[in-house]
């Protein structure tokens, strides 16, 4: 074989080779390109986050579901706060019991059921007051301020009315188990048992209302949900059963949520609810989202699934996510995205979002393991704070302040 033809074979070869990598190359890039336009369709570009500050709730009222506007400034302020010890042991399952402000004093009920007296300026304990109750299980599930009077729920299902030194007012006994906070709504008390509904007068303990509901389902340790839209109560029973019910005419509210298909009602422990003007949303084991228009009585989005979520909260109109490497904002109304921020070298992988707010025209994060990550309103990460606060549990807000709450039991307020 000449040399010139074994030239011409490896020409050949060679130019046969450049054209297939360009033809990869150009296919390649059509399929970024496409990957791309897929991306891009499913980005927000209409809409936009509500960040306007939240609506008061009532002033005279203090519960496990209050909040109020935050003027508390982590950019200026040093991070000055007051530690209390209120439920003086660790939290196992049950839900976290609020601290109260009232008349220049802090209360709280400790494991035992106990009220406990704090002083607002140091957090030192004042004193111990033994409600004048005899339960099997004192164990405090709810704890709520009614015009200088305690309503206190415990985990035996008993329902109390207290004043500060620990008279009991008025007491509605139920043997069933308790482990849903006790919601004040239209002047009365909401309370949710696993099978069985009550609303009760907050003057005189009178049932008002009450509705049983057959469930075979297992009790949920952490208890129920409950949101609220003028007349109608929105929850999940701690036997995870979905109801709506109307309080003008004390019937279960019928609609086309009604036609709502949950991933499983054995387990409600990733399920939420939300209201958002007159958006209803309903977050099915984490990541399937569903967003029901109440005005025209029409599902906008039916489980739509969202992938790689370890960790979420519903703020307005934004279903906010966090997985390994980012934090996302979806939109409840059609699911597209309205912004993606990197947090790969800022949050730990295995953090979880506990609580969202807009203080001081700025969105913050806070993350289980105490980090506090304020953003602009285009999303982009201003400040990120180490509150030094670890395993938090719930963060909520009234009169101002900021409450972080503790798997030890310690809340710290801002």
């Amino acid at each position: 074989m000449s040399f010139k033809f074994i030239n011409k074979i490896l020409i050949f070869i060679f130019l046969l080779f450049i054209f297939s990598c360009q033809n990869n190359i150009i296919s390649s890039d059509k399929n970024k390109d496409e990957h791309n336009l897929k991306n891009e369709s499913n980005i927000e570009s209409i809409d936009k986050v509500d960040l306007s500050f939240q609506k008061k709730n009532n002033l005279n009222v203090l519960d496990y579901y209050s909040s109020h506007k935050v003027s508390h400034n982590f950019f200026v302020d040093k991070l000055k706060r007051i530690k209390i010890n209120n439920y003086e042991k660790k939290y196992n399952n049950n839900k976290p019991i609020n601290l109260v402000y009232n008349d220049q004093n802090i209360y709280s009920l400790n494991f035992e059921g106990d009220i406990l007296k704090f002083n607002s300026e140091t957090g030192k304990k004042i004193d111990k007051i033994t409600i004048d109750i005899k339960l099997i299980d004192k164990t405090p599930v709810s704890l709520s301020l009614i015009k200088n009077d305690f309503i206190v729920g415990f985990r035996s299902g008993d329902v109390i009315r207290t004043n500060k030194q620990g008279s009991i007012l008025w007491h509605h006994k139920n043997d069933d188990i308790l482990n849903t906070p006790i919601k004040f709504f239209n002047n009365n008390l909401i309370i949710l048992y696993p099978n069985e509904l009550f609303i009760l007068s907050p003057e005189t303990g009178e049932v008002i209302f009450e509705k049983s509901f057959l469930s075979s389902n297992i009790i949920q340790s952490n208890g129920g949900k409950i949101v609220d839209y003028f007349n109608l109560i929105f929850f999940l029973m701690p036997t995870s059963e979905f109801k709506v019910i109307d309080t003008f005419l004390y019937e279960e509210h019928l609609s086309n949520l009604d036609n709502i298909e949950v991933t499983t009602n054995l387990n409600n422990l990733n399920d939420y609810l939300h209201i958002y003007e007159n958006y209803f949303v309903y977050i099915d084991n984490t990541n399937n989202l569903n967003t029901y228009d109440l005005i025209n009585d029409n599902f906008l989005i039916l489980n739509h699934r969202i992938n790689k979520i370890d960790s979420s909260y519903l703020f307005k109109n934004a279903f906010i996510i966090k997985n390994e490497n980012n934090i996302e904002l979806y939109n409840i109304k059609n699911a597209k995205l309205f912004s993606k921020i990197n947090t790969n070298k800022l949050l730990k992988k295995d953090s979880k979002i506990i609580y969202v707010n807009f203080i001081n025209n700025n969105l913050h994060i806070f993350t289980d393991d105490g980090i506090l990550m304020i953003l602009d309103s285009n999303f982009q990460i201003l400040k990120k704070i180490n509150l030094k606060i670890k395993k938090i549990n719930k963060v909520y807000n009234y009169q101002e302040k900021i409450f972080i709450s503790t798997e030890k039991g310690i809340t710290y307020i801002y």
